[in-house]
């Protein structure tokens, strides 16, 4: 695809879009702040929420969104109205503020000054969220209070245990994958992250919780917005939005917004090059007042390469791979590179057909993701309190990739394939849901009630090859080793119930009932040593799962000021295809994996003394059964369920604006999280196997404490109104990556300094311009980004386990080193 086409194809809808005649003048979406026994209606400005119900702190309306004066509001009438109960809530879907959940918003009104790479510079600022890097440029692996950390970044690839949505459409498959390359973030007015279990409002997989995108509406945006970021190591990113909300006499109210991206860089890593190419649009037309219908596009291009993850040794003497190079595989550089070893012949092992250490440069691998997602919503009002939501969406999902692990283990002369082999796509799935919503009194009190039915499958279909030693450039397949046919659904009844028992108190009782189907065939290829096809190797598996996940919960608004909540709530994630039939040898039958469950207490307040000032505190307990654990042997990654473990911790916000211009803004997050029950199998010795008790062990790959803080001025007033800076800290404690917690990463804290101007623009067709300089990692601390958990061992010949000495140069570590010091810089015009 040519660089710009998204763009100029973007650009020449926004002129069509700005060229058509408006009918009626177009405000911005208000935004209800609760405040002292009124409801203030003001303009748009970030905000942050924690817990639904709670009252909306106001963030700045600055255009840096750092600091400034709370903007004008007007009194419209006084506070009445319980947690989740306000006009403002009432016109929103279900699952927005919900009364009862920890729940944070990140609006990207504060984030205007700040280079985004991508969406771990919006989600940092939400505590209880870890953010690994991924095996590609922006597929980042978002972790809520641990979701995906026990599964390092590994196999099968994505995000799991929490769901996604953007703008209310899932953006995760049937099969209970996500993917972060598609998310630029600078298509989100905000990010809404609901912590802890969330089954119950969202189903299958919200393990840990559930996070929605919000994209920038036509009234929004408000004409056309285009940006250009760039900086070190070749990264540019550049963007247009555009967008309008038009009233006709004739067909109703359209409001319509775009966005498009293209995205490219070199990367910090000696082979970590991409393109990204993005669209979106979003479009709602409201022809009766009664009736909306919505439709969505998501279109995703991304291709890169990459290195392979290092074992810890390696990562300590070549963390970029750029100290020791590793693009051909030698003696040598083997103690700094970790090379592959595939069939010298690119179609398979025997006694007569080695393999052949290769490099990733020598293989060309790389990943190229096409993405493509279509929905469509109707809602329709029978009176004023009850509506009616149906909404189908359509997602295809191709890639091509080297790095899948290989369906055969052990020596070649056994036929094992050595390292990873070539998978391909695609992914085809639907979701379907209608849901029932009806504002009405229950014994006399103010109630909402909610009923949902909900379907989804995927069907997938991909074939494994062998690569072709040598090849360079974009690599070459080999021959076929084998295929992975899987078909998953699901189907489930959601249903939700809101009282208001008092103007101060708002109860909360929901449940959900999902069964989930998965079956499918895993076939392996198998050879005689002169290379003839022998009879293949099936692993079949057909598992369905029926779980329920109740909630409640109350929220009591004390005084206007302060406001507390509990919650009890459980969730529930079903096992993948690939979970059921990998085991650590390679294709095999793991079919007795159990789904996960959980059940977890949250208890929060929300202090707001002034307008200027919020601070949230959330404690949480959960216990889980079956957790599924992610081990990795360097070839394979491959899945156990861990009995009973807990997870505890706390989360804090803090938003202080302590004088004018000022504003400090941190989010912290504290979690324990360790087995209570798991026998960890080390394999056989002497014909028995050999286990080792880790009971009280912390799970490994969960950072303990994390902290986002950001502090900064903007000059008010005067001749430098608009100039501002600040400054970021974001630490990240050390932890461990095995279950015995021998290993230890270390912790580490960056410093990123930032300064931006905004001059202010009267009479002029130019609307606003912003231009920001980012100087990340200031001092250039080495760091750790993204790391797997790495399976135990025996001594060989011994029953004892493998000490943490040899562990750090065992490559499950899978260890990929964080960016070090860059400059990055961007500017944004509104017309």
């Amino acid at each position: 695809m040519p660089r710009s086409s998204l763009l100029r194809g973007a650009s020449l809808c926004a002129l069509a879009l700005l060229s058509t005649p408006s009918f009626a003048q177009q405000n911005l979406p208000t935004i209800e702040i609760r405040r002292a026994q009124q409801i203030r209606v003001q303009t748009p400005h970030a905000q942050t929420r924690s817990g639904g119900g709670a009252r909306h702190a106001q963030l700045s309306s600055s255009p840096s969104g750092v600091s400034g004066a709370p903007a004008p509001s007007t009194v419209v009438q006084p506070q009445q109205f319980a947690p989740g109960f306000s006009p403002a809530r009432a016109a929103l879907p279900i699952y927005r503020d919900p009364p009862g959940e920890t729940v944070t918003t990140v609006n990207h009104k504060f984030l205007e000054p700040t280079p985004m790479y991508s969406v771990q510079e919006m989600l940092q600022y939400s505590p209880g969220v870890q953010v690994q890097a991924g095996n590609n440029s922006r597929d980042v692996n978002i972790s809520i209070r641990g979701s995906g950390n026990r599964y390092g970044v590994g196999f099968p690839l994505g995000i799991r245990n929490i769901m996604m949505y953007e703008d209310g459409f899932p953006i995760v498959t049937a099969d209970g994958v996500g993917r972060a390359d598609m998310l630029d973030p600078h298509a989100f007015s905000a990010v809404d992250v609901y912590r802890g279990p969330s089954s119950a409002l969202f189903g299958n997989y919200a393990l840990f919780g559930a996070i929605n995108y919000r994209t920038f509406s036509g009234a929004e945006i408000d004409g056309v917005e285009t940006g250009s970021e760039f900086g070190s190591f070749g990264y540019s990113d550049n963007f247009v939005r555009a967008g309008k909300r038009y009233s006709t006499r004739t067909i109703g109210d359209i409001d319509i917004s775009l966005f498009a991206s293209d995205a490219r860089g070199d990367g910090y890593l000696a082979r970590n090059s991409y393109e990204m190419d993005q669209a979106r649009v979003l479009a709602t037309w409201t022809p009766t007042p009664s009736d909306r219908f919505t439709l969505k596009l998501i279109f995703n291009n991304s291709f890169s390469t990459f290195m392979n993850r290092e074992s810890q040794n390696q990562y300590y003497w070549n963390p970029f791979g750029k100290t020791f190079d590793c693009s051909v595989a030698a003696v040598a550089n083997a103690p700094f590179c970790n090379n592959l070893n595939v069939p010298a012949n690119g179609l398979f092992t025997s006694i007569r057909a080695p393999l052949v250490n290769q490099s990733v440069w020598q293989l060309g691998s790389h990943l190229h993701a096409p993405r493509e997602i279509a929905g469509a919503r109707w809602e329709h009002d029978f009176d004023n309190n009850t509506t009616l939501r149906s909404q189908f969406t359509y997602d295809y999902y191709d890639f091509a990739s080297g790095t899948w692990p290989p369906p055969k283990v052990g020596p070649a002369v056994l036929g094992g394939l050595g390292g990873p082999v070539a998978i391909r796509g695609p992914s085809v799935g639907i979701s379907a849901t209608t849901d029932l919503t009806s504002r009405t009194t229950l014994l006399g009190l103010p109630a909402t009630l909610f009923l949902q039915g909900f379907y989804d499958n995927v069907k997938s279909a991909n074939p494994l090859s062998n690569q072709v030693p040598n090849t360079w450039n974009w690599g070459a397949l080999g021959g076929p080793v084998g295929m992975i046919d899987s078909y998953t659904s699901n189907t489930s009844l959601r249903a939700r119930e809101e009282i208001a028992l008092t103007p101060q108190m708002t109860a909360v009782m929901g449940m959900s009932s999902n069964w989930n189907r998965v079956w499918g065939v895993y076939t392996v290829y198998n050879f005689a040593a002169n290379g003839a096809v022998t009879r293949p190797t099936a692993v079949a598996a057909d598992n369905d799962y029926w779980n329920t996940a109740p909630e409640a919960s109350l929220t009591y608004r004390i005084t206007p000021e302060v406001q507390l909540r509990g919650r009890y709530a459980a969730g529930y994630s079903t096992p993948a295809f690939v979970y059921l039939t990998t085991t650590q040898n390679g294709a095999g039958n793991n079919s007795t994996l159990k789904a996960q469950t959980n059940m977890g207490v949250d208890l929060g307040v929300d202090w707001t003394p002034r307008e200027d000032l919020l601070v949230s505190l959330i404690g949480y307990n959960e216990w889980y059964r079956n957790e599924i654990l992610t081990l990795s042997n360097a070839l394979i990654n491959y899945q156990e369920n861990v009995p009973a473990s807990m997870h505890r911790g706390a989360e804090i916000t803090l938003d202080w604006r302590f004088h004018e211009g000022w504003r400090l803004l941190a989010a912290y997050s504290y979690t324990d999280q360790f087995f209570t029950n798991y026998w960890d199998n080390l394999g056989p010795f002497k014909g028995r196997f050999v286990y080792y008790n880790r009971a009280g062990n912390q799970i490994p790959n969960v950072s303990p404490q994390t902290l986002t803080g950001r502090m900064g001025y903007d000059v008010p007033n005067g001749q430098l109104k608009g100039l501002g800076a600040y400054v970021e800290y974001i630490y990240k404690a050390g932890y461990t990556i095995d279950n015995a917690n021998f290993t230890s990463l270390p912790s580490y804290g960056l410093v990123n300094f930032n300064v931006h101007y905004s001059p202010e623009i009267h009479d002029s067709y130019l609307k606003h311009i912003e231009m920001y300089l980012n100087l990340n990692n200031a001092f250039n601390h080495n760091y750790i980004a993204g790391s797997f958990v790495m399976s135990n061992t025996l001594l060989a010949g011994t029953a004892i386990q493998t000490p943490a000495i040899l562990l750090s140069t065992a490559q499950g570590a899978g260890i990929l080193a964080g960016q070090p010091r860059s400059l990055v810089g961007g500017v944004k015009f509104k017309f």
